[in-house]
């Protein structure tokens, strides 16, 4: 117990500490699951606290919230409650077990016992717990996953695990790459069936969007992106996800935002792909003009890299896409002048604004309306181009743009 104990931060210990002596005075058995008690062990420090008790979880989520002075909600569908404190998260969970009606659904739930809540886990070292009573508890460990955990493998429980939970294929891989694990030889063959029979296509694009913001939060967020189109479970979601070529020119780099990861997904897509990768994952509209902005610019290096074409040009075409998308193509194009262009851009040329305002071409006796921003882009095209520097030699090209009745 001073093993797990000394890897909760401040913040949750005086929950862990609650729980516990709550457990031992109700005298209900409750105990930590999953990925703490993982991260315990493999002397990680955890980030959230997650519980399954015999009993009223949202009965004493309340308790734990009202002691603390923390929030709580309920959900109850699945009998479970979240308290929230000092910026962290307790997940409290009744024990139970889960059905499934057909590959993909969500689960049925009902009230059950700690050996089913364990059963309907995703790996063997996930499905491991905790009792919070007692002076010296022992680990419960019903699918080997101590074991699992030394030998630094990745193994689902039963062989419908990928069936019943396709998105549990893509989970497999991000422990895979955090931890430096290697998936199993039975569990690999599970995942290929479960592509090969289509079981994906039955996951919602939500969801799947879901759970690649998990896979973008992930430190190994690269690797495990090249590692699902590896295992086909990428294209498995969208059969067009096949091409690794940006994505493996981001390795190595850091801080990598979602955006730019999602910008390397569709570096080298067509606009139609493009388009339905974003319904399929039903994706908001930021991110929909980030895969629409990326293939357009893809479709244009070569005329932004052509080397007579003017600066004014080169931001005529890029000031119509998103900054996102061109910071991303930034990062994986391998052709320096495009890469050059492209930061002087984002960097220079994007703020660069003439001298004169709109105000002052009124002061001028240009009347209000649609040729004062026509004025105003060319006083911005010759500065870029270098045809003015200053607000005098503006004065003078106002001049002979009224002269010629532009």
């Amino acid at each position: 117990m001073d093993r797990i104990s000394a890897g909760v931060p401040g913040g949750l210990l005086s929950v862990f500490n609650l729980m516990r002596r709550l457990a031992s005075e109700k005298n209900v058995p409750v105990f930590l699951v999953g990925g703490q008690v993982r991260d315990a062990v493999l002397e990680i420090s955890v980030r959230d606290l997650d519980f399954v008790l015999v009993g009223d979880a949202p009965a004493l989520a309340a308790d734990i919230a009202d002691r603390l002075g923390g929030q709580f909600t309920v959900h109850s569908r699945f009998g479970t409650a979240t308290v929230y404190i000092e910026g962290y998260h307790v997940d409290i969970v009744t024990a139970r077990k889960e059905s499934y009606s057909f590959p993909g659904s969500l689960p049925e739930t009902s009230p059950s016992d700690l050996d089913d809540d364990l059963a309907r886990r995703d790996f063997s070292i996930n499905a491991m717990a905790l009792p919070l009573s007692g002076n010296n508890p022992k680990i419960i460990d019903p699918f080997g996953g101590l074991k699992d955990l030394s030998d630094g493998l990745i193994r689902v429980l039963h062989s419908d695990s990928f069936a019943d939970d396709p998105t549990r294929m893509m989970r497999a891989v991000r422990y895979e790459q955090r931890l430096g694990f290697n998936i199993t030889v039975d569990t690999l063959l599970e995942l290929g069936q479960t592509i090969s029979r289509g079981h994906i296509s039955a996951v919602s694009g939500d969801r799947w969007r879901q759970e690649l913001y998990r896979v973008f939060w992930e430190y190994e967020s690269v690797p495990i992106l090249i590692r699902l189109m590896q295992l086909g479970i990428l294209q498995g979601i969208h059969p067009a996800l096949t091409d690794a070529r940006a994505v493996n020119k981001l390795l190595g780099q850091s801080e990598i935002p979602s955006s730019h990861l999602i910008s390397a997904l569709v570096a080298n897509m067509n606009s139609v792909d493009g388009d339905s990768l974003s319904q399929r994952l039903n994706m908001p509209s930021d991110l929909t003009r980030i895969v629409r902005d990326t293939i357009t610019l893809g479709g244009l290096k070569s005329s932004i890299s052509a080397p007579d074409l003017k600066i004014s040009e080169i931001c005529r075409i890029l000031d119509a896409l998103e900054p996102g998308a061109i910071e991303a193509t930034v990062r994986f194009t391998s052709e320096p002048l495009l890469s050059e262009r492209l930061i002087r851009y984002l960097r220079e040329w994007r703020q660069l604004r003439g001298f004169l305002t709109g105000d002052d071409l009124l002061d001028m006796g240009i009347p209000s309306g649609p040729r004062i921003g026509k004025i105003l882009r060319e006083l911005r095209s010759a500065l870029l181009d270098g045809l003015v520097s200053n607000m005098a030699d503006e004065r003078t090209l106002i001049g002979e743009i009224i002269q010629r009745g532009d």
